[in-house]
């Protein structure tokens, strides 16, 4: 078999277990909410991001503009995005991260919103990380840019 056809049997069976996964739990015997929460967002960001990796596949592989040295970008996506999606959990109840404008953090969001952002951070791999990049130089900034602010 060609290169292609591996990437594309392992894309589809990242999404299959990756929506398989959180099913499981919801009806496993789990009865840490941590965990099946995490669980929750963490398939949620692998599912945008193996989505956002078979949009890719599928595009150039049809316009012949596959190349090979891509295949561990189409690998490595997926595993990324549930990290991902389990770090946007985390940054957006510790308080790190804000969706809107207001600073108010509200424990009380169902898992649904964590999901969906989570999806969104999968997805959208670039421009989170981009946003990633915004709230480390915030955390992060050095002395001198501190007192210059002030």
């Amino acid at each position: 078999m060609k290169n292609h056809i591996y990437i594309g049997i392992y894309l589809l069976v990242s999404l299959l277990l990756l929506c398989a996964l959180p099913v499981m739990a919801f009806f496993s015997s789990i009865n840490i909410e941590i965990i099946r929460t995490l669980i929750f967002v963490g398939a949620s960001g692998g599912i945008g991001g193996t989505l956002y990796s078979i949009r890719g596949f599928y595009k150039n592989l049809g316009g012949n503009t596959f190349e090979v040295r891509w295949n561990w970008w189409y690998i490595f996506r997926p595993i990324i995005s549930v990290v991902l999606g389990v770090f946007t959990y985390f940054l957006i109840v510790g308080g790190l991260m804000s969706i809107s404008n207001t600073t108010d953090v509200t424990l009380s969001k169902g898992i649904m919103f964590y999901c969906g952002v989570s999806f969104l951070a999968g997805f959208s791999f670039t421009r989170f990380a981009e946003r990633l990049d915004n709230i480390s130089d915030i955390l992060f900034a050095k002395k001198n840019q501190e007192q210059s602010n002030e």
